[in-house]
């Protein structure tokens, strides 16, 4: 669990400074950026609560895979050629390997039922995220 909560850190961060700092979107995708970084901050409060009622000590901090994530995408957004399709692209490859994640967790057999059905949970919202994010890059028009 603590890897998931890991991983919901990165896109808390990824998602924030993509509605805060990215100059090339329109509102509505900085609002679903902003959306998803809500709501993966709901996913890592549910997941610390469930390590801490299990007698264990949930992590703050990202993955050092997140982190080289987080430089690699700040290098990247910086090039003058990236589009906001190209954007929304990188973030729809960022946001399948956090289902395959997810995934991996469910398909583990380790999880007792009650943190099987949140973690499935989280993953259909996942889902449903990245079908807004599709949706509100549809129909841009990259410069």
């Amino acid at each position: 669990m603590n890897d998931l909560i890991r991983i919901n850190i990165d896109r808390i961060t990824a998602y924030e400074k993509g509605a805060h700092e990215e100059k090339r979107t329109g509102q509505e995708i900085k609002e679903a950026f902003y959306q998803m970084a809500t709501e993966s901050r709901s996913y890592v409060n549910d997941l610390h609560a469930e390590v801490i009622r299990l007698g264990g000590a949930p992590v703050t901090q990202t993955t050092i895979t997140g982190k080289l994530y987080l430089h690699w995408l700040n290098g990247k957004t910086n090039f003058d050629g990236e589009t906001v399709s190209e954007l929304l692209a990188d973030c729809r490859r960022g946001e399948e390997a956090v289902k395959q994640l997810y995934q991996y967790a469910l398909d583990s057999g380790e999880l007792p039922r009650n943190i099987y059905q949140l973690v499935e949970s989280q993953l259909w919202a996942l889902e449903r995220a990245q079908q807004r994010l599709t949706r509100a890059g549809e129909g841009t028009n990259d410069v």
